[in-house]
Order: C-alpha cells, then sequence, then structure tokens
C-alpha cells in the first residue's frame, strides 16, 4: 500500500501550517473523523513523522495507522524535557488507540528501611499509595509481596546480604546462609551495622524513589535550543522558554510565562505519583545545567540531584 503523505494536514494548537515543524515538540495524529490515533514526541518532529511515512512502507501496524491518518496537530516545546513530560501525561490521559495501553496495577507494594536496636537497617515491604506527598525515599514498586520476597532474596544471593538481618527470615545467631558462605556473617557479629547498611543501600540504590528534597513546589526552566536543525516552518513560534511545574514528583502542567506557571502552583493540584514522570524529573533534575525556580516566590533555589549543587542559579528572565 502506497500512502500518500500529500494529503496529510498539518497544523500548531490548531492552527494550519503548511509543513511540519522541525523542532521540539509533541504530535498527534487525527483520522478524518478526528478519533485520536496515535500521540508521539521528538526533539525534530518533521523528521521524526518522515520516520513513520518511511516505516509505513511495509505492511503491518505501522502501515495501517499512517493510512488512516488525515491531519497531525503539533504542540510546539522549548526543549525535549517539555515533550517528554506532556507526551507522557497526554498518552494516559487521552489513550490514543495507537499508543501502547499502559498497564495499571490495583495495587503496589515497595520497601522501606527501618533501623533495628543493633543499628542494622532491615527491609519493611509497605503498600504504595500512589497519592499524596513523598516525604521519604522508598525502594523499587512491585505487583505483589511474592515479588518483594524474590526480589530480596535475589538481592542478598548477589551481595552477600543476611537475610535475618534484612528481617525476612526469622532465628538467632548465624543463619544457614552464612553456614556455607552466602553471608558475610552480619547475623554472626562478624560484620558490623556500617558495613552492611553500606552494602545494602548500594545495592538497593538503582530501585530508589527519593523523598521530595524540597520545600514547595518547582519550577524546571527549559530554554529555546537554537539550532539549525530546527529552523523552518514552526520555528518563529516555537516557545523560548517553558516552566515546567512538578510537585512531590506529580507533573502538574507546562507554561510558557513564569507568573502564569507560579498561580498555577499556589492553587494546587491532586499529587498522583507516576512512574515514568518521575523517571523524567530525576533524569532531567541530574544535569547541572537545569535552573530551578521556587513555585510560590519564582525565585531561584539550588539542586539537590546535580553532581556540583551550588546555591544560585542562572537567572531566567520572565
Amino acid at each position: 500500500m502506497l500512502i500518500d503523505r500529500q494529503k496529510t494536514r498539518f497544523s500548531c494548537n490548531g492552527e494550519a501550517l503548511d509543513a511540519a515543524p522541525r523542532c521540539p515538540g509533541v504530535y498527534r495524529f487525527y483520522s478524518e473523523a478526528n478519533a485520536l490515533l496515535y500521540i508521539g514526541k521528538s526533539v525534530n518532529i518533521g523528521t521524526r513523522l518522515n520516520s513513520h511515512f518511511a516505516d509505513a512502507r511495509e505492511p503491518g501496524r505501522q502501515q495501517r495507522m499512517m493510512a488512516a491518518v488525515d491531519r497531525v496537530d503539533c504542540q510546539l516545546t522549548a526543549g525535549e524535557i517539555g515533550a517528554l513530560l506532556i507526551e507522557n501525561a497526554a498518552i494516559k490521559a487521552e489513550a490514543p488507540l495507537y499508543n501502547r495501553r499502559q498497564r495499571r496495577s490495583r495495587k503496589l507494594w515497595t520497601q522501606r528501611l527501618q533501623e533495628n536496636v543493633d543499628g542494622f537497617l532491615q527491609i519493611f515491604p509497605s503498600d504504595f499509595c500512589p497519592a499524596g506527598e513523598r516525604f521519604e525515599s522508598v525502594f523499587g514498586l512491585f505487583r505483589s509481596r511474592r515479588h518483594i520476597d524474590d526480589a530480596l532474596r535475589n538481592l542478598a544471593r548477589e551481595y552477600s546480604l543476611c537475610l535475618r538481618i534484612l528481617g525476612a527470615e526469622r532465628g538467632q545467631g548465624a543463619c544457614f546462609q552464612h553456614q556455607i558462605g552466602r553471608c558475610s556473617g552480619g547475623c554472626a557479629g562478624k560484620e558490623s551495622a556500617t558495613d552492611h547498611n553500606s552494602r545494602l543501600l548500594a545495592a538497593l540504590e538503582q530501585q530508589r524513589i527519593a523523598a521530595w528534597p524540597f520545600a514547595g513546589p518547582i519550577l524546571l526552566a527549559e530554554e529555546h535550543e537554537r539550532s539549525s536543525n530546527y529552523s523552518g516552518q514552526g520555528s518563529a513560534i516555537q516557545p523560548r522558554r517553558q516552566f515546567h511545574l512538578l510537585h512531590h514528583w506529580s507533573y502538574l502542567g507546562t507554561y510558557e510565562r513564569r507568573d502564569r506557571a507560579r498561580q498555577a502552583a499556589k492553587r494546587g493540584s491532586p499529587l498522583v505519583f507516576d512512574r515514568d514522570t518521575y523517571r523524567i524529573a530525576i533524569r532531567s533534575l541530574r544535569s547541572s545545567e537545569r535552573v530551578l525556580l521556587d513555585g510560590f516566590s519564582g525565585e531561584s533555589i539550588a539542586n539537590p540531584f546535580a553532581s556540583s549543587p551550588t546555591t544560585t542559579s542562572p537567572v531566567v528572565p520572565h
């Protein structure tokens, strides 16, 4: 089947465009009947759409989707972070026909740490509530208590941790795993709490869901990257900067003006944890180049996740 891309219409937030914009943003495919088919993102929408049409040359799901596309509506962003956050939220809220369905577990479990009387950290399986504030770091998200038990045993085996100390087994004295050389001996007085705890925390680090380290909501500022790759149709209306509003790892919207972002922060919104939003946000915050602003005052604040956090950040114009 030959897809006639010349018949495809393009728009930006409902306004007609002559061609696909060549800058960052989110795009939506609509059918002739105005059904939402697909939501995607790219740092260069025009280039990404070329890939969609090229992939549609072969029979399959991509060809069926592109054959149904009547128009493409684009939502331009200052950069990739905005595109990632907006795309993720839009897919889950709007449920396009051809996007991969998001799996939602009715109940999730996580792991919390608590120190026992001897100073050893123990792991406690706990319900994970997606709503609300994040004042405590937790480790991992699991579909059941059994998945936590299995993961914990694998972790103990790989890092020579003591399951008895961790709280996964009962008993006193040296555990069986120590007798066969798989436990470093914290249960037998051969390893200090400091050493055992250090190894446990290192092993769990990749699973950490960090506590929210800020006093309130923040604005993650993103500047337009002036690049020759983004020239042409759409570049004139691409936002020069945007402010992404985050609070307790919940994404609460993207704004082109700082005052409007601050107004939204003061209004408040329900806080719902989303694993993909967390991953996007934490990866962005770990870049020392990111400018962070207090969501209420709009003043620059330090980034505790940057490799070399500073007390002040570059000034961002309103």
